[in-house]
């Protein structure tokens, strides 16, 4: 059974749509009549008294938290976390744009709880599937009847020859996505704003046209688009500044496409080839960095070429949480190898039936966001309860994620698809960037984030 898990998402966006000649207060009050339809399971609750674990507590593991609470509601459920604060990354674009403040990106970890899912305060050490146990640093050995791991990926900048995490907001690298989740702070983003005002002020007084390179990884990302967005953002904000006429942009990327669906992809294009100040270089990735000369060393097959800059932005490679990366939990080989082994469908791992996965650490052939945790989580809880009471997992995960790219300042391309298409959301023509999506990215979409995504409720 496929359900229609966007129905909440593209209601409370229809709302948005609707509601944008109402006051904020209205919205917000007829968004929460709509999250509750969200929060209903499909199969019915399963009221059997489970121990149930789960590992991580950033998007997903939150996610997971308040929707398992929901499927179970008489199982003991232990979440395994160190973080006291909880962070809004996709924040970091804004902020790096000083369009979000650093006290928007952060809540108490504790806020989003739900009633009777206890908080073990510390990291997760060790899984051992085959006894069903999870290890931790201060409580040991936990047992658990199912168990849900929610870990996250990490960042490897140290896997580009003369890179290093230390190095971000000096000489001219910078990246958004440097942050510390268990301390709930965004360096890369305050350092990257700093970086973005640097270079306002060489653009105003340069004899010669500043290059600035924005470099994709060859591995899996989180946040799809987030590079590029700030890439468009700040091109446009030094224009309007008057600082757009001595600077150019070099986007890198190993990828023949900005975006995983042709249709959103080709309608991106098109917006950028008109961008003369924008180059955008293909089937390239970042080997090596040299900041003392300012070179960036990119590869392309067996051929190798240097660029100087300015000023670089690095997206890091990233890998699944060490803990998955090396374990029995993880995809042996392939394209995938190191990220969580599950159905991709049914997000159950493909060995261990006691075993489900959420948000960026499970292996997918399509971006990880968000908007995929979101949706993931909603099927999740209704496999939980069907797990937990013998039945066939009916209920599939599409794929469904979402790609938003700031083309200008003031508007996105809000690209939404699965696995086989793109899923736009209104009637309005989905390839056009559009103001509203900006008021939904900055402004809607933190406030939904706290209040609703992180109780489950859409």
């Amino acid at each position: 059974m496929q359900r229609d898990h966007k129905l909440n998402r593209r209601e409370a966006l229809k709302l948005l749509a609707a509601g944008s000649t109402l006051a904020g207060s209205e919205l917000y009050a007829k968004t929460d009549v709509l999250s509750a339809k969200g929060a209903a399971l499909t199969h019915p609750a399963s009221h059997k008294h489970a121990r149930i674990v789960i590992a991580g507590g950033g998007t997903a593991g939150m996610i997971a938290a308040a929707r398992t609470r929901r499927a179970a509601p008489n199982a003991e459920i232990t979440l395994i976390s160190p973080n006291a604060k909880h962070l809004y990354q996709s924040g970091a674009l804004f902020r790096a744009a000083g369009l979000m403040s650093e006290v928007e990106m952060v809540r108490d970890t504790s806020s989003f709880f739900p009633d009777n899912v206890r908080w073990l305060q510390e990291k997760v050490t060790a899984f051992d599937p085959e006894k069903s146990i999870v290890e931790s640093e201060k409580s040991g050995k936990i047992p658990y009847d199912l168990l849900i791991v929610a870990l996250g990926c990490s960042y490897d900048y140290g896997a580009i020859e003369g890179m290093a995490p230390d190095q971000i907001g000096k000489e001219g690298v910078c990246s958004i996505y440097l942050n510390d989740t268990v301390k709930g702070t965004a360096e890369g983003a305050e350092r990257s704003y700093a970086m973005f005002q640097k270079i306002l002020g060489d653009a105003m007084t340069a004899s010669k046209p500043l290059e600035i390179l924005f470099c994709e990884p060859d591995t899996p990302v989180k946040g799809k688009g987030s590079a590029l967005s700030l890439m468009l953002l700040w091109r446009d904000m030094l224009k309007q500044k008057g600082g757009g006429q001595k600077v150019r942009f070099t986007y890198v990327t190993p990828a023949s496409q900005l975006l995983d669906e042709k249709a959103f992809d080709e309608a991106l294009k098109k917006i950028l080839k008109k961008y003369h100040d924008v180059e955008i270089l293909y089937g390239h990735t970042l080997q090596k960095l040299d900041t003392a000369s300012k070179k960036a060393t990119l590869v392309s097959g067996e051929k190798s070429v240097e660029r100087g800059y300015d000023y670089i932005h690095i997206t890091p490679p990233m890998q699944a949480h060490p803990l998955v990366l090396n374990s029995a939990l993880a995809v042996s080989q392939g394209p995938q190898k190191g990220w969580m082994d599950v159905d991709p469908v049914t997000l159950r791992h493909r060995k261990y039936e006691n075993i489900f996965g959420l948000g960026d650490i499970i292996a997918l052939d399509y971006a990880k966001s968000g908007g995929a945790a979101q949706h993931q989580g909603i099927i999740l809880q209704d496999n939980i309860a069907a797990a937990l009471e013998g039945d066939k997992l009916q209920y599939t995960y599409d794929g469904y994620t979402v790609a938003p790219v700031v083309t200008a300042y003031g508007k996105v391309l809000l690209a939404e698809y699965n696995r086989q298409k793109a899923l736009p959301t209104f009637i309005l023509d989905p390839y056009e960037p559009r103001r509203l999506w900006w008021w939904l990215q900055r402004y809607f979409m933190p406030w939904a984030y706290f209040n609703l995504l992180m109780r489950g409720m859409m």
